[in-house]
This record gives structure tokens, sequence and C-alpha cells, in this order.
């Protein structure tokens, strides 16, 4: 009897430690961050191609409240800088700005951080004899990492970024479209 009860209170300890674990998992995912990553990334490139008024007025606004509510300085001062030329047209650089920024604040609730990252140097620096390594070590990264994904539609696009070598026109286009295939 004293060797039942000793592995039912053994079993119970055990039992009762696992629950708590779970409990701890389920309050720490639920208390996670409260970023919308994804949404911020694919929304400020849909904003970079509307051409309506009202569709840019609700992009901002959407983009208004994701970024307000992700509580982050770092994004929010990002934001209010490309605010500032979204009354006109914001150039190219001021969404990558706006991506890179996101995806190196909240790197840890997207996976494809690393390679966003990689991307996103290799369209600032293609071209600029200044950061010639940077740029040539985010390109051979972002192969290399862009082949592991085993996506298609990603490795076409990428391939299409690489044919163009920087000299077509729609080579700014070829990136956008890329960072919204790796998101989605």
């Amino acid at each position: 009897m004293t060797v039942s009860r000793g592995v039912a209170s053994i079993l119970l300890s055990v039992l009762g430690v696992a629950i708590l674990l779970g409990v701890i998992f389920l309050v720490a995912s639920l208390l996670g961050s409260n970023a919308p990553v994804k949404p911020i990334i694919i929304d400020s490139i849909e904003l970079r191609k509307a051409q309506d008024p009202v569709q840019k007025a609700r992009l901002i606004s959407e983009l208004d409240d994701l970024i307000t509510q992700s509580k982050n300085n770092d994004l929010k001062e990002q934001w209010d800088r490309m605010t500032q030329c979204l009354g006109t047209s914001c150039p190219d650089e001021a969404y990558l700005d706006l991506v890179l920024v996101t995806v190196s604040v909240y790197e840890k609730e997207l996976p494809e951080s690393p390679l966003l990252i990689n991307i996103i140097a290799v369209a600032k620096y293609w071209g600029d004899q200044d950061h010639l390594l940077d740029f040539s070590k985010a390109l051979a990264a972002a192969s290399d990492q862009i082949d592991l994904l085993k996506n298609k539609n990603v490795r076409k696009t990428w391939e299409q970024v690489v044919s163009c070598n920087n000299t077509c026109p729609e080579k700014n286009d070829l990136f956008f479209e890329l960072i919204l295939a790796i998101v989605q």
C-alpha cells in the first residue's frame, strides 16, 4: 500500500507541474507581442502601390492604428518620418525603411526576418561602392536563405531581381513583390 501511495503522490506531483507549465505557456503566449508585424508590412507595400486617394487614406489610417497598437517607439518614429512625405509621394527607400524597422524590431515574431533584412540590404546597397562588402554578404546570404525556403514564387521573383542586376526599370517593384511573397 505504501508503495502505491508513493507512486500516486509522485504522479500527482508530476501532473501538477505539467499543468503549471501549461498554464505558464498559455499566459506567455497570450501576453506575447501585440505587434501585427505581417499586416504592417503588407499594408506598407499596398500603400506604396495605392493610386486611389480613398484607398491611400484607408491604408494610412490602418497603418497608423497598427503602429499605435504595436506600442514601439522605434516603429512610431519611423512612421512619423514617413508621414511627412505621404501627402505628396514617398521615395521607395521610405517604404523599405518602414519594413526594415518593423522586421528588426519584431525579429522574433517573424521567422523570415533574417532573409527580409538581407533582401532590404541588397535593395539599399546594390550599386553602392561604399557598401560593397555589406551588399555582397547580404546578396549571398539571401540567395542561400531563399534556396532553403523551397518556395517557387519567392525563388522566381528572386531570380528576376538577380537577372535585373539593378538596371531594369521595375527593380524596386521586384524587391517589394519579393518581400510580399515572403511575408504572405
